[in-house]
């Protein structure tokens, strides 16, 4: 396999462990960065006709239930949802949050650091895919 660039932002209100944890965790292939906030995501518009190759990116959110609304907002105003991007909830989130967050285009949900192990394999595939 090629090694891939990921971008990878970590932002939410438990930023700072998630992003320990991620940075720690993830191989090198990950580029993590902290962003304030969610409006802080750098908006990219893919030119379908450029050679360029696409960096796929993933977002994690960091979060606890007092923000869910926050990343259901934002997410519902960046429909449709681009497909060079993976959003990542992290937290604990009931049954139906989940199925809110999936419904927002939320791909994978993680609830303890240690989640990342489990995950890390595929979001490469998925980076791999959307590269080639």
């Amino acid at each position: 396999m090629n090694a891939v660039l990921i971008k990878l932002w970590v932002t939410g209100p438990e930023t700072e462990r998630w992003f320990d944890a991620a940075r720690v965790m993830w191989s090198t292939d990950f580029h993590p960065e902290t962003l304030p906030t969610l409006a802080d995501v750098p908006i990219h518009k893919r030119n379908l006709r450029s050679s360029q190759p696409i960096t796929p990116e993933v977002i994690l959110w960091a979060g606890d239930q007092n923000g869910i609304h926050e990343l259901i907002q934002w997410l519902h105003s960046r429909t449709p949802q681009s497909d060079h991007r993976l959003y990542i909830a992290a937290g604990q989130w009931s049954d139906a949050e989940r199925s809110v967050l999936q419904r927002f285009g939320v791909r994978l949900i993680v609830s303890e650091l240690t989640d990342l192990i489990a995950i890390e394999h595929v979001v490469r595939e998925w980076s791999l895919r959307i590269s080639n």
